[in-house]
């Protein structure tokens, strides 16, 4: 009888001595970063973009239609124009028109005969400029960004223009420059320091960043998009206390967001308020039973952490479950029954089994029935889902061995030695499956004599 509970330990510690916790990493969403970019006034006072003496008319009916941008209007002046020869200056003013005017393609067009003609103009490169950034044409955006720099320009707009495409480009380093010459030129600008602030993230300068999103909540404190970028730049920090004020921040000021809920409800699991955790997880289950997946895994942390009275709060709050497709009905019961597991056992089988009906192929769910029927001296039931569960990977050690327990409790020593055979090759510990083997040998023998 000793030698038969030693063997029954043993059997335990290999089918459960080595369960793997799972780690998430947590994230933040951000919305995506916009910048606007302004185009000067039309002008012609660079050299080479004056007008021609005989286009000076034609000026004085464009010059009020501008002013008023009434820019359809301009088109139709230009449009009667049927002199063929056109100067630098009016083809220029044509297409900054056209660009006004969102006609994209005839912007281009006049554009580019401007810098094919006259290409030290820089007004004609920071233009077209503009132009391929609205197209997002990136690569040519760049190139007549660095042509009107490399003739001299010292315009904050170009510098941060060309910071943002570098950001675009993933080179943040070549992004900061542009975005700190611009700062130097414009330094009042907020655009320019959100951008190196992003540019900073991307660089993986975290405590620049830090310092820089403290700054520009100084001056933006009820902008809830930079309490999450302070929130993900103290989680790249590994300060997760400080990344929980900024969520909850953000949230205060109204981050309404599925993700940045559930990222919140996570740190507040690992190192806050558990019932606040399952509120937030509750107001993503408010959302539809459609944000189930998003919720799932934080409910097993709290079925993991014997925060039953929590994980059993969210599961309550979730509506329209049976609109969800049946794998993932399958989950909801199952978590279910891992909620009831200890305070109700029969009321868990029965959220197993209606698991196991919506999902046959739920290897956690097969598991538990066949413990619980095996904990009952079921024997037969046990061994029906142990055999169902050891054909999935994640739960065929666990089941190989609750096979090799019933067969030793009935005495049935080599069906037990034969699985136990087959969990050996799978065992991270096969020294302690190789004593249990010895011990069935020797109860063999002593059977048989």
């Amino acid at each position: 009888m000793k030698l038969f509970i030693s063997a029954c330990y043993l059997f335990t510690i290999i089918a459960f001595g080595c369960v793997a916790q799972q780690s998430h990493a947590i994230n933040v969403e951000l919305p995506t970063p916009r910048f606007h970019f302004e185009l000067s006034n039309i002008d012609t006072g660079e050299p080479n973009t004056k007008l021609a003496p005989d286009e000076y008319e034609l000026s004085l009916k464009l010059k009020p239609l501008l002013d008023n941008k009434d820019y359809l209007a301009a088109i139709d002046v230009l449009t009667a124009n049927t002199n063929p020869q056109k100067s630098t200056g009016l083809l220029l003013i044509e297409g900054q028109i056209y660009l006004a005017a969102k006609k994209s393609q005839l912007a281009e067009q006049a554009l580019l005969a401007v810098a094919k003609k006259a290409p030290e103009i820089v007004r004609v490169h920071k233009t077209l400029a503009a132009l391929y950034l609205g197209q997002k044409r990136i690569k040519q955006a760049q190139t007549h960004l660095i042509k009107a720099i490399e003739l001299g320009v010292q315009d904050p707009q170009f510098f941060g223009q060309l910071a943002y495409i570098n950001l675009n480009q993933n080179e943040p380093w070549s992004a900061i420059a542009g975005y700190q010459q611009a700062l130097l030129l414009e330094p009042h600008n907020a655009q320019w320091r959100h951008g190196l602030l992003f540019a900073l993230q991307q660089a993986g300068n975290n405590q620049a960043a830090l310092n820089m999103v403290d700054e520009l909540l100084s001056r933006e404190p009820k902008n809830k998009d930079l309490w999450l970028q302070r929130a993900q730049i103290n989680l790249a920090l590994e300060q997760s206390e400080k990344a929980l004020t900024s969520m909850e921040m953000a949230l205060r000021l109204g981050e309404k967001s599925a993700s940045n809920l559930l990222s919140t409800a996570q740190l507040h699991l690992t190192s806050g308020s558990k019932p606040r955790a399952a509120d937030l997880l509750i107001n993503i289950g408010n959302q539809g039973a459609s944000q189930f997946n998003q919720i799932y895994s934080a409910v097993n942390w709290l079925i993991n952490e014997d925060e039953l009275k929590q994980a059993n709060r969210v599961l309550s709050g979730i509506k329209g479950v049976n609109k969800l497709p049946k794998p993932q009905q399958s989950q909801y019961y199952a978590a279910l029954g891992s909620v009831s597991h200890h305070s109700d056992i029969k009321r868990a089988v029965k959220h197993y089994q209606r698991a196991l009906k919506l999902d046959p192929n739920s290897a956690s769910v097969l598991l538990k029935l066949a413990e619980y029927y095996q904990g009952v001296e079921q024997y037969s039931r046990a061994e029906l889902y142990y055999q169902r569960a050891q054909v999935f990977k994640q739960t065929i050690k666990p089941a190989l061995a609750g096979l090799a327990q019933i067969a030793l409790n009935q005495a049935q020593y080599d069906k037990a030695l034969a699985y136990l055979q087959k969990l050996k090759p799978l065992s991270s510990n096969p020294l302690n499956i190789d004593k249990n083997i010895a011990i069935l040998k020797r109860m063999q023998t002593q059977q048989a004599q």
